[in-house]
Parts: structure tokens; sequence; C-alpha cells
């Protein structure tokens, strides 16, 4: 098996910092929930735009192989905030029941890591040299977030 790109592990570790951030910042700060991440299809739409023509349909042709699982990680992803409110709210408290969604997104949130990582992978073997140099580069762009009342 060839050695992975250098990149590709700190890719994965900020992804995963993003990742706990937003659960964290949601259950920290519910009265201002954080936008969700943008839907993989976007998030490639984004990125395409700003690679060479021939990496950028590189991009989506591999991102489209890999649609199913990215879509389900995303999904998946998603109902963890939602799984947690509903047990932390039922009576009586069931901290076996929180143990589980929080396991359970856990799982959610390395699936959809995995299945990116290897959409990425699969994509940078195809690429030209500056298209990964650019992808890279690429950072998701920061939203801004209102002052805390």
């Amino acid at each position: 098996m060839p050695p992975l790109p250098r990149w590709v592990l700190p890719a994965s570790f900020a992804l995963n910092l993003f990742l706990a951030g937003m659960v964290a910042s949601r259950l920290l700060a519910p009265d201002f929930p954080p936008p969700p991440p943008p839907p993989p299809e976007r998030m490639v739409a984004e990125i395409a735009a700003t690679l060479p023509a021939a990496d950028g349909a590189i991009l989506r042709q591999v991102f489209a192989a890999h649609a199913a699982a990215l879509e389900e990680g995303h999904r998946q992803r998603h109902r963890t905030p939602e799984r947690v409110r509903a047990v932390l709210a039922a009576d009586p408290f069931d901290a076996a029941a929180l143990r589980a969604a929080f396991a359970e997104g856990r799982a959610a949130f390395t699936a959809q890591d995995r299945a990116l990582e290897a959409a990425i992978v699969d994509a940078a073997e195809k690429m030209s040299t500056d298209g990964r140099h650019r992808l890279a580069e690429w950072a998701p762009p920061r939203s801004p977030r209102p002052p805390r009342r």
C-alpha cells in the first residue's frame, strides 16, 4: 500500500476538531446553534471551483462515486444532537441511553470521516500536482458569529 500524502492526517485531525467543536458549541450554547457544515455536494462544488478544470472534474467524479457513504454519514451526524437532546429531556433520565447516544454520534463522525478520507485519497491519487497543492490550500469559509447576549 503506498504511503498516504502528508496532508491526509492533518486534514482528518482538523475535521475531527471541527466536528467536536460543533457538538461542544451546540451543547454549551443552545441559544445560538452554529450553522451545520454544508452538505457534501456543496462542499465538493466549492472546492472544485478552486481547482484546475480537469482536477475539479476528477474531484466531482470521485465524490459522486462515494456519494452514498458521504450522504449517509452526513445524515447520521446531524441526528446526533437531536438524539442527545431527546435523551437528556427524557424522564426518568437514563445515563446508559445518553452514553449510547454519544457512542452512536462518535460512530457517525468516524464513518463520515472515513468516507471523506477515502474520497480525498482517491481524488488526490488522480489529480495533477497543481490540483493537489490547491486542494491542500483550501479551507472552508468561516461565518461570523454574532456577539453573545
